[in-house]
């Protein structure tokens, strides 16, 4: 990677990144209980607000930042998004975890309303289908979804050091599924590092805690694994082994598109019986292996912005990749926002490493292999002694963990060589620490409270909900930002109303079109 470092030289790395986020947070009330209120109308439209929406369920908050450059920015941005929402709120608080609590039956969590427009009930359908094929539980665990992208300008230098005769368009996009190559086979250093859900709620599962070999923490409803890290990573969260059949390939943007094209006009028997007798009642969009592109679970997504009615695959073979989505950060519970600074910087890092590293094809057992990595990560990633495949060989976790820093603290030192600062590199000789040091690890620090403490899983995350919703409410909301974020919801609200005076077609009707442009 020095290498490739030395020659970058002539680029500034720092003025051309780019980044985003989505953060999801759970609504809940001050005794624990998941909100059974309606998004508020004061935060606007779920469905246009571009800051503010929802994802599976009313509750289920998320946040949503511009692109920024400078990542100071675009967290004090999300800062202001938590502030603004808190005000709405009562005495409702954000829950500070991945992993919910279920104190009562799934019925009562409600599934999000995005009014009576064909797009709308569309996105609602959708859930409803993701409510009878996986239940709600699943959906509300939340997360925090980080876009990494480069300028154009980079793209361009960039091309010039690699010798590449192709159109521009066509070489961001080959680097960026370069990136998600890479990503999957180092995919496991995230729950490492940011693994922030160790253990879980026994009112989560709806089976047997021997069923899938958990161990109790407490006698008061607590189950984990010796050496967890992020359970949300784990096949207890937000991953589909129904969706194990479908066969995904990243090397590159058409074989990508097809794999997902193929499972949602791909007929799935199970799915069937979701159909009601009614065909005027949508339980479900269809009764395929997806109902969607975006049904598909993965740590990491190639993404493009769409347009309206467009798919996301539509989009990204016409005009290309645009940015990457990594999926795998979970809540950090310490952060009122839920990531800090040090974690931003940490991600650019490793993104670009990503991005810069040659990566060579990513065949189906490889991929099979790296998402069993995640696996062990997330169940036991702070044991001593634990093997991974690294793409040729089981090796010790550690060692490789070792060998990546190497690469990623050049590329820090050339980021605050651009900046004048230490930032990027201060931060990774922080989380490098973590390799031998597994005791400041969130995960690790969880569990050590805990049990210090004498608190379950649930009244510890309770008590870090109210202690970041009080802190947050504490702060002041700078005036001119809340009279735009008042203006913004004001102006979705108009939006959605528009929406809806202005469709022609039936809701079938409509959803033949959209499946039939989007093929």
């Amino acid at each position: 990677m020095k290498e490739v470092i030395k020659q970058l030289k002539s680029i500034n790395l720092s003025s051309e990144l780019r980044r985003g986020l989505e953060k999801e947070s759970l609504r809940v009330t001050p005794e624990g209980y998941i909100s059974e209120k309606p998004h508020m109308q004061a935060l606007g439209s779920a469905l246009t607000h571009p800051f503010i929406t929802t994802d599976y369920s009313e509750a289920l908050l998320e946040f949503v930042t511009p692109v920024y450059n400078d990542p100071k920015e675009m967290l004090k941005f999300l800062e202001n998004l938590h502030l603004f929402t808190l005000k709405q709120m009562g005495d409702e608080v954000l829950w500070a975890n991945s992993m919910p609590c279920l104190l009562k039956k799934e019925e009562t969590i409600p599934i999000a309303n995005y009014g009576s427009s064909n797009i709308g009930t569309m996105k609602s359908v959708y859930r409803k289908g993701l409510k009878s094929r996986y239940g709600s539980a699943m959906q509300v665990i939340s997360g925090i979804h980080f876009n990494f992208s480069l300028t154009d300008k980079f793209f361009e230098q960039y091309q010039e050091i690699k010798d590449s005769q192709s159109p521009l368009q066509d070489f961001k996009s080959s680097r960026y599924m370069n990136a998600t190559r890479n990503i999957h086979r180092f995919s496991w250093l995230i729950p490492f590092l940011f693994g922030s859900s160790p253990a879980i709620c026994r009112s989560f599962l709806n089976k047997a805690p021997k069923d899938f070999g958990l161990q109790e923490f407490d006698k008061k409803g607590t189950l984990y694994f010796e050496g967890a890290t992020s359970l949300r990573l784990s096949n207890l969260g937000y991953t589909n082994s129904s969706q194990n059949k479908i066969k995904i390939c990243y090397n590159e943007i058409n074989s990508y598109a097809k794999g997902l094209r193929e499972a949602i006009t791909t007929h799935e028997p199970d799915y069937e019986k979701i159909n009601g007798s009614d065909a005027k009642v949508f339980n479900q969009l269809n009764s395929n292996i997806l109902q969607i592109e975006n049904e598909y679970y993965s740590s990491v997504r190639p993404k493009r912005v769409t347009n309206s009615g467009e798919s996301p695959t539509n989009a990204l073979l016409s005009r290309g990749v645009e940015y990457i989505e990594l999926r795998s950060v979970d809540v950090n519970p310490y952060s009122p926002i839920g990531i800090d600074l040090e974690q931003v910087l940490f991600l650019d890092v490793f993104l670009i490493y990503c991005l810069l590293r040659d990566h060579d094809g990513l065949c189906d057992e490889r991929t099979k292999r790296f998402r069993e990595n995640q696996e062990k990560v997330a169940r036991h990633g702070r044991q001593e002694n634990l093997t991974l495949f690294n793409g040729t060989a089981e090796v010790s976790a550690k060692d490789w963990a070792k060998d990546c820093f190497e690469d990623f603290l050049a590329i820090a030192e050339k980021l605050d060589l651009e900046l004048g600062s230490h930032e990027y590199t201060n931060a990774v000789k922080k989380y490098e620490t973590h390799i031998e040091d597994t005791s400041t690890l969130n995960s690790e620090r969880i569990l050590r409270e805990m049990q210090d403490k004498d608190k379950c899983f649930f009244s510890h995350t309770l008590s870090r909900s109210h202690k970041i919703s009080e802190q947050l409410r504490m702060s002041t909301l700078d005036t001119k930002i809340e009279s735009d974020l008042i203006a913004e919801a004001k102006k979705s609200l108009l939006k959605q109303s528009e929406i809806e005076k202005s469709d022609q077609l039936n809701f079938s009707d409509f959803l033949e079109s959209y499946f039939k442009q989007n093929m």
